[in-house]
């Protein structure tokens, strides 16, 4: 069942095109996920998508009675709401109306009684429509399974980034959307929170549009991708792991086509020089008959050459320093801690980076990554007690806040500070990282995340540490932006310090992980993925010390070994966590090879296996409770 069909669709503000000829559609149950460089009119289409907008041109069909829940990517709520008046918003609404449209029929008159009765039947169908009588009762359960139960009374703006993304996509699925449209739902979370979005997005019996730079999430859960580029949109199967080889696979295509063609025209223009001089030598109009003839096939071919491909433009450019140090020790951490009032958030801590390491810190959202790095900046040297940085390192620092930029100065004017800086360098240097001239005069206050992250770039492309530390250095940034600093950190020789939710760039950039676990750093050899198959696949370890920890904060916990049903449920959730394991490897394998079938076939055996999973960890979970 088709539930959004667009067709041919443009949209222009003013003068300035921004969508062109538009076309693509979303079936019941599709899983689709929207990319496209930053700019690049995903937003306009979401904005359509909704209606909050018209398309200048085309059409956009919806299924006759379509609900959509739409997820966006900020939350914005009224000073003082609560999360039970958010999530109840439009009911509450409803009912006022309802009651509205009851007390005018209470007292309405006989001239008045007809239209009183039109407006309270109207009424009331918009009350049902927003849940009726039950909506209060699924909203209290629903809040409850994700982890606001309890809360409602609660302020928005007490919650965090990640709890106000719940919130939203809460309130979105009391609707029970067909269709659910999520604008970047990753971000704010941590890796349990985003390996929970992954299962509940798979498992959702709706179609599902996301907008996001995640390519790991897009990964696990989009069965199609829909590029946005130069205002259309290309259509691909598969997840992005697959769009990406398809592209790949495309663009060499193309290119061997062109070179081809061009190869052919050139032997053409040849033939037609040759035929021009021997024509011009001769008295024979035989050879002015077959030059003539050469002439308009080579305008024909030349009509119907093959486009020459478009070179992927490198987002940014940046280059880092590929001197090694001569030192041993990056970072030397001994007795760290930290606690904010009765907050403890590292007690006793220790650590150690070598020269040349690549660290990732990982840990849930709070446990105090940021402030880590912050002290290491503020109070690292290799005089201090207690976080001894290397003598003689250049430190380089990306901030998550990017609160190491001067929202007063220009643009050009924060490149300026920066030592032995003429301006004609300046120019060059903001230009590789898609400073145009209109954007040097911009105060760095009035700047997007994405503009502000690519600043803070630029200024370490002019510092050229050999020891980087790096906060969340891809928030905001589009996919290519990403990749392009991938390349830049893998061809990097010195020490870097890492924290990042991108498992693409964990992976590419980090050889070590350390996470913080109690207050403390737990070092792991490898890079996140290993890091994290193993942690997945040994709950008898890492995961369930971390359900152990859930556990007793939920409850009393009783003395004693585990009993012989805890120990065996352990064994077989280990054996069930390895076919999960093979399953996803049989998913992305057969997507990545084009098999859509045994892609879909796969992906339904995981989706049934991760609930099985999940039933034996609450089965352990009660039986290790005693």
């Amino acid at each position: 069942m088709e539930l959004l069909r667009f067709q041919n669709v443009s949209k222009d503000y003013g003068h300035r095109p921004v969508l062109d000829d538009v076309t693509f559609r979303l079936g019941a149950g599709d899983k689709a996920g929207l990319i496209g460089a930053n700019g690049a009119g995903k937003t306009t289409i979401l904005r359509l998508l909704l209606g909050q907008e018209k398309p200048s041109g085309g059409v956009i069909t919806r299924a006759s009675g379509l609900r959509l829940g739409y997820v966006p990517q900020y939350v914005e709520v009224e000073p003082g709401a609560t999360i039970i008046g958010v999530v109840l918003a439009d009911h509450t609404r409803a009912a006022a109306a309802l009651r509205e449209t009851e007390q005018r029929l209470a007292v309405a008159d006989a001239a008045a009684i007809e239209q009183a009765t039109r407006s309270y039947d109207e009424a009331l169908a918009g009350y049902e429509r927003a849940g009726g009588d039950l909506l209060p009762a699924r909203a209290e359960a629903m809040l409850d399974a994700f982890g606001l139960g309890g809360r409602g009374d609660q302020p928005v703006e007490q919650l965090s980034g990640g709890e106000r993304n719940v919130l939203s996509l809460a309130q979105a699925l009391l609707a029970e959307p067909d269709l659910l449209v999520l604008d970047e739902p990753g971000n704010h979370l941590d890796f349990a929170g985003l390996a929970w979005l992954e299962r509940f997005l798979s498992q959702f019996r709706g179609a599902v549009l996301m907008v996001s730079h995640n390519r790991y999430l897009l990964d696990r859960v989009a069965g199609r991708i829909l590029h946005l580029h130069d205002g259309t949109v290309d259509a691909y199967a598969g997840n992005y792991s697959a769009y990406r080889a398809e592209s790949l696979r495309q663009k060499l295509a193309q290119r061997a086509d062109y070179v081809a063609n061009q190869k052919r025209l050139d032997q053409l223009e040849e033939l037609v020089r040759r035929f021009r001089e021997i024509a011009q030598r001769t008295a024979d109009p035989a050879w002015g008959k077959r030059l003539r003839a050469r002439k308009s096939q080579l305008e024909r071919e030349r009509a119907q050459a093959v486009e020459k491909p478009a070179a992927e433009a490198a987002p940014l450019h940046l280059s880092l320093s590929r001197d090694t140090s001569k030192a041993e020790v990056a970072l030397q951490v001994r007795g760290y801690t930290k606690a904010f009032g009765e907050r403890t958030l590292f007690s006793d801590a220790s650590m150690d980076i070598r020269i040349g390491q690549r660290v990732a810190i990982i840990g849930p959202n709070g446990c105090g990554k940021t402030t880590f790095l912050r002290d290491v900046l503020a109070r690292g040297s290799w005089d201090d007690d207690v976080i001894r940085v290397g003598p003689s390192l250049r430190v380089g620092y990306c901030a998550q806040e990017q609160d190491v930029l001067d929202d007063h100065r220009t643009v050009l004017g924060q490149i300026l500070v920066e030592p032995n800086m003429t301006r004609e360098r300046a120019f060059a240097v903001l230009a590789r990282f898609m400073f145009g001239a209109n954007d040097l005069d911009k105060r760095v206050g009035d700047l997007s995340g994405g503009e502000r992250n690519r600043l803070q770039l630029a200024r370490l492309s002019i510092q050229q540490p050999d020891f980087l530390i790096l906060d969340e250095p891809t928030n905001h940034l589009d996919i290519p932006a990403c990749e392009a600093i991938e390349d830049a950190l893998a061809d990097f020789t010195g020490t870097l310090l890492l924290v990042s939710h991108d498992r693409y760039l964990l992976d590419k950039a980090a050889d070590h992980v350390v996470e913080v676990i109690d207050g403390r750093f737990e070092p792991f050899t490898g890079n996140f993925s290993e890091y994290w198959s193993t942690r997945q696949a040994a709950p008898a370890a890492t995961k369930v010390r971390v359900a152990t920890r859930r556990s007793a904060r939920e409850r009393p916990r009783t003395g004693g070994s585990p009993s012989s049903a805890a120990s065996q449920l352990q064994t077989r959730i280990e054996a069930a966590e390895r076919e999960r394991e093979a399953l996803e490897k049989r998913v992305s394998e057969a997507f990545t090879q084009g098999d859509h079938r045994e892609g879909s076939r796969a992906s339904h055996l995981l989706e049934q296996q991760q609930r099985r999973i999940e039933e034996l960890y609450r089965r352990w979970l009660a039986e290790d409770g005693g």
